[in-house]
C-alpha cells in the first residue's frame, strides 16, 4: 500500500530518482507536478482501455460502476455491491498484470496527493494553524479507489477510520 502509511518509501532518495527517470527529465533531474499529472492520465486512461476489455471478456457489465480500492494490506478489493463483483475479485487475484497496473496508478497518484496536501497543508498553516493542526489530528489513512464506469477509469482517494 502506498498511503501515508509508506511515505517513508516515496521519499526515500532511490524511489525518487526513479521517478525522475521514469517521467520527469532525467538529465537536469527536475520532475514537476505537471509532468506526473500528464503520465498519471495517460496511464489512467490505458489502464482503464483494458480493464474495460478484460470486464467485456469475462462478462462483468457496466454500469453498474466498479468501484476497486486498495486494501490496508495491499490488496485490491471491489467495493459496494456490484453484481459481478465475485469475477471481479477473482480476476484481480489471479491476474498478476491487473495487480501490477493498479499499483502503478495508486503511486503515481499518491505522489500527487501527498504533493497537493502538502501544498494545501502549508497554506493553510500561515493561514489559520489551528485549523491546519485540527486537520491533520483528524485524517485518515488514503485510500486509493479506482472507479471503472461506462464513460471510463476515475481515480480518487476516501479515507479509513483511524
Amino acid at each position: 500500500m502506498y498511503g501515508s502509511t509508506n511515505l517513508n518509501e516515496l521519499n526515500d532518495e532511490s524511489t525518487l530518482d526513479a521517478v525522475v527517470r521514469l517521467i520527469g527529465n532525467p538529465a537536469s533531474g527536475e520532475l514537476y507536478l505537471s509532468d506526473i499529472r500528464s503520465k498519471a492520465a495517460v496511464s489512467l486512461e490505458r489502464y482503464g482501455r483494458y480493464l474495460a476489455e478484460l470486464f467485456r471478456e469475462h462478462c462483468i457489465t457496466v454500469p453498474p460502476a466498479v468501484n476497486l480500492q486498495a486494501g490496508l494490506g495491499g490488496e485490491v478489493k471491489v467495493v459496494g455491491d456490484h453484481p459481478e463483483r465475485a469475477v471481479v475479485e477473482r480476476l484481480f487475484k489471479n491476474n498478476q498484470k491487473l495487480i501490477k497496473g493498479f499499483k502503478e496508478l495508486e503511486v503515481v497518484h499518491e505522489i500527487i496527493r501527498t504533493q497537493e496536501e502538502a501544498m494545501l497543508n502549508q497554506q493553510l498553516r500561515q493561514r489559520n494553524p489551528g485549523a491546519a493542526a485540527q486537520l491533520e489530528a483528524n485524517a485518515g489513512v488514503p485510500l486509493f479507489n479506482l472507479g471503472i464506469t461506462s464513460g471510463g477509469a476515475l481515480a480518487f482517494f476516501s479515507q479509513a477510520s483511524n
